[in-house]
């Protein structure tokens, strides 16, 4: 593992070897935050029955306000992640927010933060072993910080509900730009359609061709699993999270830097 000092020195040198101006993108859950912001708010909505659209399964419920209910969306999205339908389960937890409104969300992810604590550990939830805690790492924003105080723009490209992440990034004072996923809208309230290009996977690249450069490559990308990839290669310098995984094994066979 690189140590964080020197690290930052050799991102200096880079900086100022490369031309400018330059941009740079970073995944968000378990990059620049320690757990899963949209997991998070899964738990506590089905903790708490908050969920409001009824058809989020394939199975009919009378009542989306349930326990019962509750439970099935929770277990339905681990049971994805379980059979290895990672996109699938991906794309199934960005619906979660359907029928709330723009305004309501604030409150919703105070909430959650506040239950999460900074404290990272684990609890049970309808029988099965959950992370809990949230808080930035600050190696992690150290960077993004040095990176916009050498005139670098900072974008986070995450397969999260985009209003959370910014609702989050509000709340520990992480200043950059936000590219997420986005739910379609009617009548103020979100829907359980989602916008096309999907940011997560090789979405991610789709995005920021779309959103930031359609051409210019990223000077810097950082992420932390094996799902960061595409948008990780598509980056001159590759930065990654040591979470002790496949794409921790992938930055140390392509000397990476790894944090």
């Amino acid at each position: 593992m690189t140590d964080v000092n020197l690290f930052y020195q050799k991102i200096i040198t880079i900086i100022k070897q490369s031309t400018l101006p330059a941009f740079a993108v970073f995944d968000f859950d378990n990059t620049c935050i320690a757990n899963d912001i949209t997991e998070a708010t899964l738990a506590y909505m089905a903790s708490n029955n908050l969920f409001r659209d009824k058809n989020l399964l394939e199975v009919n419920f009378e009542d989306a306000g349930s326990e019962m209910y509750s439970k099935a969306v929770f277990d339905n999205y681990y049971h994805l992640l379980k059979e290895n339908q990672v996109k699938e389960a991906y794309q199934f937890i960005s619906k979660i927010l359907s029928g709330f409104n723009v305004n309501e969300i604030s409150l919703l992810v105070s909430k959650v933060i506040d239950f999460e604590g900074k404290d990272i550990t684990k609890y049970n939830l309808f029988g099965r072993e959950v992370a809990k805690g949230i808080k930035p790492r600050e190696h992690i924003i150290g960077l993004i910080d040095l990176l916009k105080n050498s005139g670098i723009e900072v974008w986070i490209i995450t397969a999260s509900i985009e209003v959370l992440v910014k609702e989050v990034i509000k709340r520990f004072d992480i200043k950059t730009k936000v590219i997420g996923v986005r739910n379609t809208m009617i009548d103020g309230k979100f829907t359980a359609e989602l916008e096309k290009p999907l940011s997560m996977f090789e979405g991610k690249v789709e995005c920021i061709k779309k959103f930031i450069d359609p051409e210019k490559k990223p000077l810097f990308g950082a992420g932390d699993s094996i799902y960061d990839l595409a948008m990780l290669e598509y980056c001159k310098i590759k930065v990654v999270v040591d979470r002790s995984n496949a794409l921790a094994a992938k930055a140390k066979e392509n000397g990476w830097f790894l944090i």
